[in-house]
This record gives structure tokens, C-alpha cells and sequence, in this order.
């Protein structure tokens, strides 16, 4: 079959013919522009009818997709060229030009033409596009447009529900750079034009069903992680924010659950098909999952490396702390006398253990404990204080329940027979 290049007269036209035209002459003779708009007209319905002809006798799928692609990106590079030469405001006015016989008229005519070419593309082959091609510069000012209104309210309503200066300038990032460049040179594609929309609508929808202010941050992150917003600047962000976090919490295990449950969370998440803000880089999902495992990972090794279980943090929590007991002073240093010489604890410095449980534990009459105090009642043998520690010690026997068990019971018979 003989090729077929549907847009072989618009490419002269534009590059040869009109710009050789409008270079000698100031405005357009009556002949020249209208056998022009006859051309034009006339070139196009021939396209239209042409081409469904054309791509019926093709047949393999992917030699349609390649023509409808390069026909694509044909008619948009068509329509960039021609924008150049035109006013933005003409650009998103779909009425045909009524005025004089001027170029600005006539390129405005042959966009609009150019533009119902590739509606008609998108409209009966939209399987086959290429969303990864520059969309048209109509497209882009109407897009300006629309986020140029829309996203003052968004920052409007993120303010109001506590939603850091940080976070609004990364999520309206990409809205501002689409906002301030210039709509024949700034490179946006189908894929990306199609996903600021859906984020824009989706944002809003957030905002209207948000509820408690105080979620709302929480929320707006698992919006963004459905919807792949795999920015750098989010990425960077959303890092700063978990290890400022952890920060707050005082010990490994603190610190260990929460990333734990952080993975957990971010493995479970659903996220929108196919559907991705930067096509070059990895998912968001799978970047948190990678920086989680590394940070859990790390964060076991400096705890199994340090040769304690404890932050310096995490031991200065203990300072002040102490465990309020109903027992005096000599039921205390009975109690541990039992326990260490029926081996229930383990420790072999014994005066350590007096020393932990002086720090730690207040009486019923004192506060503090001296460990000397302590020491000298582990010590002495008092019979009343005995019968008072075998009385707490039966009081609990009677207070667990009949399913007691055997090891329970064992550790409590044994506490007994050393009365």
C-alpha cells in the first residue's frame, strides 16, 4: 500500500507558503486569503474523509496506532507553529474569525481547522494516542485558565485546615509552573495535563468532605499516595516529616513501631490504576516502602550495635519515675529476700537489686527509700513482718481465679514454704 501523508499541504502551507506570504506582505490580498480559507477548508474535509478509509485498508492494529500517533503529533506541532504567530486570546475563542483579510485571521482560521482535526483524532482513536505527546497550546491556556481560579480557593481552604506553608507550596507546585510558562513552549503532555485535572477535582472533593480539621493533613497524604504523586519535592517532604516525627519518640521500641506501622500501612494502601504524576520515576508507594524497610533496618542495627536497648532520652524518661507500692520499707526488703533466695531472681549482685528497688519504688510511709534502709530490713528477720507478707501473698492466691496456673500456683507454694 502506497503511503499516505494526510498533512504533507499543511506543512508546506505553514512553513513555505504562508510564511513567505506574510514576510512580503503587510496584509493578505483578497485572493490569497480567500483561495487560502478555500484550501484549507477543502484540504481538511479531505483528511476527515480520507483518512477512515485509509486506516480501514491498514487493518494491523499496530501500524494504525503508529499513523494515528504521528498524525498526532503532527497536527500538534502544526498547531504550535501556528500559535506563535497568534494572540493567546484567539487561541481559546472557538468561533471562526468574521474580520478583514488579515494574517492574524487567517492563522487563527487555520488553527481552528487544524484543532478539528485532532478533535476528530482524540474523539474516534482514542485508544491509540500518545499521552506521553505535547498537548496543543489551546489546551494549555485553557488549563491556565481554570487553575489560575482554582487554586487561590484550594490554598484557601488548605489553610484553613491545617495544612502547613510547606506541603501547599510542594502539592500547588506543578499548578504554578503549568500557570506562569508560556503556552507554545512549555512541554506538557496528555498524561500530565490529565493528571493535574483529576488532582485538581480530586483536592476539591478532599476539602468538601474533610471533616475534622486536625485529620485533614493526614488525609490530603493518603490522597496524594493514591494518586502516585511521585514529586521529588514530596518525596523529600513526606522523609523530613517521619524522622522529625520519631524525634518525639523516646525509645528504639517507640521508634520501631511506628516505622512498622508506617510500613504496614503504606503496603496496604490502594492506589489509582495507572495512574502516576511522573511516568519516569518510581511509584510513590514503592519509594516509601524502600526508605521504611532502610529506615527500620537501621534503626535495629544501631540498637543491636549500641550494646543496650536504651537512648540516652529514653533513660533520662526514668528519672523522676517511680512505682507506688502499698508496702512499707520491711515488707519491700522481705519480699526481695524471698524472691532472690528462691531463685525466682536471677541476679547474682544482690546489693544492685536493693540499690534498683530503693531508686524506684516508694512505700507506703515514704517517698524515698534509703538504700541502706533497705538493705538492713532484707536482712533482718522479723516474724511480724513475715506473717504480714504471707497474709499479701495468700490475699492473692484468693484473688486469681480457679483457672490459676500450675506454674502460678508452683512459684507461689514455693514463696510460702520459705516462711
Amino acid at each position: 500500500m502506497q503511503q499516505y501523508y494526510p498533512l504533507s499541504f499543511f506543512e508546506k502551507f505553514i512553513h513555505v507558503d504562508l510564511q513567505q506570504a506574510s514576510t512580503e506582505q503587510k496584509h493578505p490580498d483578497e485572493q490569497f486569503y480567500t483561495q487560502a480559507v478555500k484550501d484549507i477548508i477543502n484540504e481538511k474535509n479531505k483528511i476527515l474523509e480520507c483518512t477512515g478509509k485509509y486506516l480501514y485498508d491498514l487493518r494491523k492494529e499496530k501500524q494504525i496506532g503508529r499513523f494515528i500517533q504521528q498524525s498526532q503529533r503532527q497536527l500538534v506541532a502544526l498547531m504550535n507553529s501556528v500559535a506563535k504567530s497568534l494572540p493567546a486570546e484567539s487561541l481559546v475563542d472557538d468561533a471562526m474569525s468574521t474580520g478583514k483579510n488579515t494574517w492574524s485571521n487567517l492563522y487563527q482560521i487555520l488553527y481552528l481547522h487544524l484543532a478539528e482535526l485532532l478533535a476528530h483524532l482524540e474523539q474516534k482513536f482514542e485508544r491509540y494516542l500518545d499521552i506521553d505527546c505535547k498537548v496543543p497550546p489551546s489546551y494549555h491556556l485553557k488549563a491556565q485558565t481554570k487553575f489560575r481560579e482554582d487554586v487561590p480557593l484550594l490554598k484557601v481552604g488548605f489553610l484553613s485546615s491545617g495544612v502547613d506553608e510547606q506541603l501547599q507550596n510542594v502539592v500547588f507546585m506543578p499548578f504554578v509552573e503549568l500557570i506562569k510558562n508560556n503556552h507554545t513552549s512549555f512541554p506538557i503532555t496528555y498524561r500530565q495535563l490529565h493528571y493535574l485535572t483529576e488532582m485538581n477535582k480530586r483536592l476539591f472533593q478532599l476539602l468538601d468532605v474533610s471533616g475534622e480539621q486536625s485529620i485533614f493533613p493526614q488525609k490530603l497524604h493518603d490522597l496524594l499516595l493514591f494518586i502516585n504523586f511521585n514529586s521529588v519535592h514530596y518525596f523529600e517532604y513526606w522523609c523530613a516529616m517521619i524522622t522529625e516525627e520519631l524525634k518525639t519518640y523516646s525509645t528504639f521500641r517507640e521508634k520501631l513501631e511506628r516505622l512498622m506501622f508506617l510500613q504496614k500501612k503504606t503496603s496496604q494502601a490502594s492506589q489509582k490504576p495507572a495512574f502516576v504524576f511522573n511516568s519516569r520515576r518510581s511509584p510513590l508507594q514503592y519509594k516509601m516502602q524502600s526508605w521504611l524497610a532502610e529506615e527500620i533496618a537501621y534503626h535495629k542495627e544501631i540498637n543491636a550495635s549500641s550494646g543496650a536497648a536504651h537512648l540516652p532520652e529514653e533513660l533520662s524518661r526514668w528519672k523522676d519515675f517511680k512505682v507506688q507500692t502499698i508496702f512499707s520499707v520491711s515488707q519491700i526488703g522481705h519480699i526481695l529476700k524471698l524472691l532472690l533466695d528462691s531463685g525466682i531472681y536471677v541476679n547474682k549482685n544482690r546489693a544492685e537489686v536493693l540499690d534498683f528497688f530503693s531508686y524506684f519504688f516508694t512505700s507506703v510511709k515514704q517517698d524515698s527509700i534509703s538504700p541502706s534502709s533497705l538493705r538492713n530490713n532484707f536482712y533482718n528477720d522479723n516474724a511480724a513482718v513475715s506473717k504480714s507478707v504471707r497474709d499479701i501473698l495468700m490475699q492473692l492466691v484468693n484473688q486469681s481465679n480457679k483457672g490459676l496456673s500450675v506454674v502460678a500456683y508452683l512459684i507461689l507454694d514455693c514463696l510460702l514454704q520459705q516462711f
